[in-house]
């Protein structure tokens, strides 16, 4: 092209005329021919030495630049600290709430457990209250259905009296009122529901109970019916506790007996213990063979002291506390009708 800007090959071959040259911090171009020979170190300070305004141009940049980092990370930092003052005060007063929570919960702790003690208090008292007034009641199973007609009342005094014929009831003896357990029909072949009747006098009651005990099955309509004193339940679930421990005494023929509300009575020979549970009666079973052959080890020197100084009948319980047996709460052992037979232990089978 001419007379125009020199295009980009003319260009090359202009710069391939030259030839590179390096040192340190400096790169020359000197054309072909000519001698490259380096400018000295003046002169080419004097090439690379930008000019002051340059100079100034370039530090107002930073200057600049620095400014705009410094003011953002100066408003950074001042939304920073008023974040952590925020945050402060919320921890400050966190503390505080916590203290006064704390001392909250403490007085709540304190009244919970002061309203479980009384809850359990009032709950032992409700049991008791229900059960004295059960304590004239009496539970009859085996009734067939539908037998006592209109009249349940009437119907359980002509039960007691024609079938079990209990002696020595009073003059004024009456069911005051009987009624079957609440709840729909039985289906046939099922156990008929029980029939639970309040007797007038509760010296009748247990009356009719020791003779129940020790009387042999009354029969009505080829239906075996027995008699059962009426306990809470409670009560039923604390005696039913001992079902098994009772069978084994059974077993080992321990005469035994039910004391309410649910502590359990062992008696061999003259001697009686007394168990609030079953493990502890389960215990002492287990020990007794050990107990009986380390007793007739000592016998001999035993009866010895016996002839000298008296015999003595005594009651033990779990404990190994003793008793005298013919003190006046002891006397039932000897003189109850139930010594006829097993004794007595009021659990309802069903």
């Amino acid at each position: 092209m001419t007379g125009g800007k020199p295009s980009r090959g003319v260009q090359q071959s202009k710069l391939d005329k030259f030839t590179k040259v390096t040192k340190p911090r400096e790169t020359l171009y000197v054309e072909e021919g000519e001698s490259q020979r380096l400018p000295d170190k003046a002169t080419s300070e004097e090439i690379m030495q930008p000019s002051l305004a340059d100079i100034m141009t370039a530090l107002q940049g930073v200057r600049t630049t620095l400014e705009t980092k410094i003011d953002a990370v100066s408003t950074e930092i001042t939304l920073l600290r008023a974040d952590f003052h925020k945050m402060r005060d919320r921890v400050t007063e966190t503390e505080k709430n916590i203290v006064v929570l704390r001392a909250e919960n403490q007085q709540l702790k304190q009244q919970v457990q002061g309203l479980q003690r009384t809850t359990t208090a009032q709950g032992v008292k409700l049991d008791d209250l229900e059960g004295r007034s059960r304590r004239n009641n009496i539970r009859i199973t085996g009734v067939p259905e539908k037998a006592e007609g209109r009249s349940a009342d009437l119907f359980v005094e002509d039960l007691i009296k024609e079938g079990l014929r209990p002696h020595g009831l009073s003059n004024y003896f009456s069911v005051e009122r009987a009624h079957r357990i609440p709840g729909f029909r039985p289906t046939v072949g099922a156990p008929p529901r029980t029939i639970i009747a309040r007797i007038f006098n509760f010296r009748d009651r247990d009356l009719i109970l020791q003779e129940a005990s020790v009387a042999p099955p009354v029969k009505y309509e080829n239906a075996t019916i027995q008699f059962f004193p009426d306990f809470t339940l409670q009560v039923q679930k604390q005696r039913r506790s001992f079902l098994e421990i009772k069978r084994r005494l059974r077993e080992q023929n321990y005469k035994y007996a039910m004391l309410y509300p649910a502590k359990l009575r062992v008696a061999q020979g003259e001697k009686a213990w007394f168990f609030n549970t079953a493990e502890e009666a389960a215990a002492w079973l287990e020990q007794r063979p050990k107990d009986e052959a380390a007793n007739r080890r000592s016998r001999p020197s035993k009866e010895k002291q016996q002839g000298r100084r008296g015999t003595t009948n005594t009651v033990m319980n779990a404990g190994g506390e003793s008793q005298d047996l013919h003190s006046p709460i002891n006397n039932t052992l000897e003189n109850s009708p139930r010594k006829r037979t097993d004794w007595f232990d009021g659990d309802d089978p069903a």
